[in-house]
């Protein structure tokens, strides 16, 4: 995974290629390199024998396909070698993109992608919010709550940015409030008007700067063999999955995970895993 010597980043790229293509093609040749990079037959064989000699128990070649392949003894160096791995580079798949890694990802046959659709937000949006946060600048824009019929002016002192797993929301303290809350991009009518410079700082958000641990388990209804299988489906220790998030990550989390105070209620074949610690994040007014 590191280097003993750094590499200059488009060599990097060609390696992180070399290596994605042994992984999840299982198979390579220096026509694989020459056509995502333009590069000619002998620096693409320069390419692999640096690869070889980086990770030298990891390549060997296929005299009948006349290709190289990983080997039985084959350990990622510049990948991990994780389903989410092959899950970006699927999602890098974009006929107009110049990303190496879309050769890989338009040669993967009989894989579709089921995903929640993106909410989406004008770019300038984002390069305010960002200025906002960056320079410390307070924002006005137009806000449409599903708690009211129309939109409201908003004066707010951005902080961070969120995505959700879902979609993306900033964090800031709003004049209008009083307090710290969230708001959705997708929902900011217009482009926010960059104002003068804020004295509310992140320091002052209780719910983001505390961390609490979120401890999630296998259904206790279920049988040995079963929770056997969530606990590796879900990469658990000892049978639990801890993250530690800010407080005011906590509900987002929960709803991504599905889980929360009333899990145990439910039949253990829908509700397969379950929130261990809601009596602690309940305190904390988390739970809903």
């Amino acid at each position: 995974m590191s280097d003993d010597k750094p590499l200059r980043w488009e060599v990097r790229q060609r390696l992180i290629l070399i290596e994605a293509r042994l992984i999840w093609a299982g198979c390579l040749t220096t026509q694989d390199l020459r056509g995502a990079f333009g590069i000619s037959r002998s620096q693409a064989s320069k390419d692999i024998a640096l690869y070889e000699s980086l990770a030298p128990d990891n390549l060997q070649y296929d005299l009948r396909a006349r290709c190289y392949r990983a080997s039985r003894q084959f350990r990622p160096r510049f990948l991990h070698g994780t389903s989410r791995e092959f899950l970006r580079a699927l999602r890098l798949f974009d006929p107009e993109s110049d990303h190496p890694l879309i050769t890989l990802a338009s040669e993967t046959a009989a894989v579709e992608l089921l995903e929640m659709p993106e909410r989406e937000f004008d770019v300038l949006t984002l390069q305010r919010v960002n200025t906002a946060i960056r320079e410390r600048l307070k924002i006005r824009v137009d806000y449409q709550s599903m708690r009211v019929p129309e939109p409201r002016p908003l004066q707010l002192s951005p902080t961070a940015l969120v995505h959700t797993g879902l979609r993306w929301h900033l964090r800031a303290f709003s004049e209008s409030h009083g307090r710290f809350i969230d708001v959705l991009l997708s929902r900011m009518r217009g482009v926010p008007e960059l104002l003068d410079e804020t004295a509310v700082s992140s320091d002052e958000d209780w719910e983001w700067k505390t961390i609490v641990p979120v401890r999630i388990g296998a259904h206790p209804g279920l049988s040995p063999h079963q929770r056997q299988v969530i606990e590796m489906d879900y990469g658990m220790q000892g049978g639990v999955l801890e993250r530690r998030l800010r407080v005011a990550l906590v509900p987002y989390y929960l709803r991504l995970m599905n889980v929360g105070k009333d899990d145990r209620k439910r039949p253990p074949e829908q509700q397969q895993i379950v929130l261990l610690n809601p009596e602690e994040l309940d305190e904390l007014d988390r739970l809903g």
